[in-house]
Parts: structure tokens; C-alpha cells; sequence
């Protein structure tokens, strides 16, 4: 059963619908379910999960940034945006005080980062001293590249207002993940075979 105290920081009316985005870009790595990210789920149809209402565990208790930030519209949803933002608790860098950070894994390529709303998105976290990171999947069955964005280019760029450099950097960041060494995934739990 998911915890109810997440569900209760839902965002009222908002279901994932046909988003399966989450099904197929995350890894997955429990003794119940494993999966390689970039691998669709074996319990994903395409349009919803085969098995929703006895899904595993993991999958019952995870909801994207998109269902649980009011300030995100309904074009966030993962599969209109080509963003899926997850809240992260892990690997935040000591100076944060706030433990708790955001990642935007970029499905969606140049697109997602142009989309309106996203660097202004980005630039108001980085305000806000959260640790934000940008996320770029690798091939299939390799993790995303993953960095973090509170520079002090981007810090000066988002206290600033200022767009342009805020995407120019963003840009910047999509066509350094072309030539990174991506790192193949291994699982504690092994793949789904």
C-alpha cells in the first residue's frame, strides 16, 4: 500500500492518465521488481500498467514532481513536456540546508529545454537555494548523466532574471551529455528478464 501521508501532498485531480513515462525512464531495483533505465517495464502496456492495482510496492508509493507541485501545469506531465521532475533526498551537496532537492531528467531533448516555463522553472529553485540537478538518459540500460545546476553561472544567471544565459547554459549542458562516458547500470537485484 502507498503511503497515505504522500498521497495527502498530492496535487487535487491530477491522475498520471497515459503517462508511463516513469515505466520505462527510471531504473527500478527491488527484490519485488527490477528493471534497467531506458527498459520498458514488463507490466507497462503503453498506455498504463497491466497490473495497477496490485503494482508493486515501489511503483505504488512513487509520484513524479509533476503530481505533486501545484506551480507545474498540466503541460509538465512528463509525456507532454519531456521533463519527468522527482524530488531527490540523496547526494545533496553539504551546503544545502534544504536536504531535499529536484531532479529534471531531460526525455524530451532541445525541445523540453526551450518549452516556455522551463528555465524559468530551473531559475527559481536555484533562487531558492534547492539543490537542482539536470539529468540526460543514456542509451538503454545506462544511467542519465546527471549534474548539478546551482553554479554560480546559474545562480547569477537565475538571481539576475536573466533567460537567455540561464538556457544558453542549459543548452551548453545537452551538448556536453553527447560526448559523456555513460555508466552502465547494475542492479543489486539483477534485471527483469
Amino acid at each position: 500500500m502507498s503511503d497515505p501521508a504522500l498521497k495527502e501532498g498530492l496535487v487535487p485531480g491530477r491522475s498520471c492518465g497515459t503517462c508511463t513515462v516513469c515505466c520505462y525512464a527510471l531504473p527500478i531495483d527491488t527484490p519485488e521488481l527490477n528493471k534497467l533505465p531506458g527498459v520498458v517495464c514488463r507490466n507497462c502496456t503503453g498506455r498504463g500498467c497491466a497490473i495497477y492495482d496490485a503494482r508493486p510496492t515501489v511503483c505504488q508509493g512513487f509520484y513524479c514532481g509533476w503530481r505533486m507541485l501545484p506551480q507545474l501545469d498540466e503541460e509538465w506531465r512528463p509525456d507532454r513536456s519531456g521533463v519527468l521532475v522527482t524530488p531527490q533526498n540523496e547526494n545533496i551537496p553539504a551546503e544545502f540546508e534544504l536536504r531535499e532537492g529536484i531532479e529534471f531528467l531531460i526525455i524530451g531533448g532541445e525541445d523540453a529545454i526551450r518549452r516556455p516555463g522551463f528555465v524559468e522553472t530551473i531559475c527559481t529553485f536555484v533562487r531558492r537555494r534547492v539543490a537542482t540537478f539536470v539529468a540526460i538518459p543514456g542509451p538503454e540500460g545506462y544511467f542519465p548523466a546527471r549534474v548539478i545546476l546551482n553554479t554560480d553561472q546559474m545562480v547569477d544567471a537565475a538571481a539576475k532574471g536573466d533567460r537567455a544565459r540561464a538556457l544558453s547554459l542549459l543548452l551548453s549542458l545537452l551538448e556536453q551529455a553527447k560526448d559523456h562516458e555513460f555508466q552502465p547500470a547494475v542492479l543489486v537485484h539483477g534485471p527483469s528478464r
